[in-house]
């Protein structure tokens, strides 16, 4: 832990006994969990559309074009959304997120204005259509596959089962195969004439998934749907970085290209801290970096949480001690159980992390089809349960 603890640790442990009452544990004030994919925040900002664009179009084409006094979003924000079809990887139109509604048409009337003087904008040999536009258009083309689903704005609204046409039911948001495919347009760019004439763009509409998915909506997103992006962006970071030390393709495949894959990923807020630190790993990200993501200390041991992680913002030396609460009270659970239960859970013990002691026999996923198909939302009540009974004993034994 760090030499200083911080004032809230300290607060909370000035106690005769060093332990807080269950109540003080589990108030929000102190309580330094959440449910980390539903602290993102759905963000309808000023979008327009630009149709009839060419298929090698960049990114940097686009803000030319609009002008870089347009008020698009920053960099980080990702604002410019360019969509590709994940099968056949060709382009299709492209979207402009601005900071306000005003903005945006502001900048499709200057377009207009150029257009009746005669100065027709183009991007290479093709005149290009401009329109205002709605984040529900943009959401529809970023998840094509998204049947059952009414947008609103960037907030998807899951219709009522039909019966009579269960091909039109919500089956999610994005497909396991439309992840795969997006990788092999890389892997394998003889093969996709558009991805190879354009090796940025399956990079950039991977960009786009990552943050625009409607990660808030934890009740519809599976385990295993996250697990396809997570293992898509794995893929085409390798891949980036592979191209980069063989400087392939240097006008597209950029330094710049890489950091926003990786910042994109490690901004994720339904990513794990383990998830992350994979990334971390396979960047090799220095420990500054890892700081400025709000990357937890020892985010490598966070294996058994796949919906929990820290809450932003709290101190970290805050987080370990309850981390340690739980590790030492789950190790003390263990030795009250029969000598055959616990002799078999100390044996897998052997074969995981104990960093969290044995909160994985307490919250007691069973891996396989089944665990896969959890919703987000249900993997954290039932990891925030485990939580809660483990410090409940904890902070009330004798």
């Amino acid at each position: 832990m760090p030499a200083r603890e911080s004032n809230k640790l300290v607060l909370l442990t000035d106690t005769r006994s060093g332990l807080p009452s269950l109540a003080e544990a589990m108030d929000p004030a102190n309580f330094p969990f959440v449910e980390s994919a539903r602290m993102a925040k759905p963000m309808n900002w000023g979008i327009i559309k630009l149709k009839n664009i060419p298929f090698a179009t960049t990114r940097a084409e686009v803000i030319a074009f609009l002008g870089r006094n347009s008020k698009i979003l920053n960099d980080s924000d990702e604002g410019v959304h360019i969509i590709m079809d994940k099968v056949t990887s060709k382009t299709m139109d492209a979207y402009v997120e601005f900071v306000s509604l005003e903005d945006a048409m502001r900048a499709v009337e200057r377009h207009r204005l150029n257009v009746a003087a005669g100065r027709y904008a183009r991007l290479g040999e093709r005149t290009i259509e401009v329109e205002v536009t709605s984040q529900g258009h943009l959401m529809k083309d970023l998840f094509p596959i998204a049947r059952g689903v009414f947008w609103y704005g960037v907030v998807p609204e899951i219709l009522p089962y039909d019966y009579n046409q269960p091909w039109n039911n919500f089956k999610g948001f994005i497909s396991e195969e439309e992840m795969v495919m997006l990788v092999k347009h890389v892997e394998v760019p003889h093969r996709s004439p558009f991805s190879r004439d354009c090796p940025q763009r399956p990079y950039e509409c991977l960009i786009s998934t990552i943050k625009k998915f409607p990660w808030f909506r934890t009740d519809c997103i599976t385990i295993r749907e996250r697990e396809a992006i997570y293992q898509a962006t794995l893929s085409l970071i390798r891949q980036l970085t592979r191209s980069l030390l063989f400087q392939e393709d240097t006008n597209h495949l950029t330094p710049l290209l890489l950091r926003r894959l990786v910042s994109a990923a490690m901004f994720c807020p339904a990513f794990t801290p383990c998830m992350k630190d994979g990334i971390a790993w396979m960047t090799n990200m220095q420990a500054l970096d890892m700081e400025y993501y709000q990357l937890p200390r020892f985010s490598n041991s966070w294996r058994h949480q796949y919906a929990v992680g820290p809450k932003p913002g709290f101190p970290l030396d805050l987080v370990e001690w309850y981390v340690a609460v739980i590790r030492e009270q789950s190790s003390r659970d263990i030795l009250s159980l029969p000598l055959r239960e616990r002799a078999e859970l100390q044996h897998q013990a052997e074969q995981t992390d104990m960093y969290w002691g044995y909160f994985w026999s307490e919250v007691g996923y069973v891996m396989g089809p089944q665990f896969d198909d959890l919703t987000l939302a249900e993997a954290a009540k039932l990891e925030f349960a485990a939580i809660e009974r483990i410090l409940n004993r904890a902070f009330t034994r004798n």
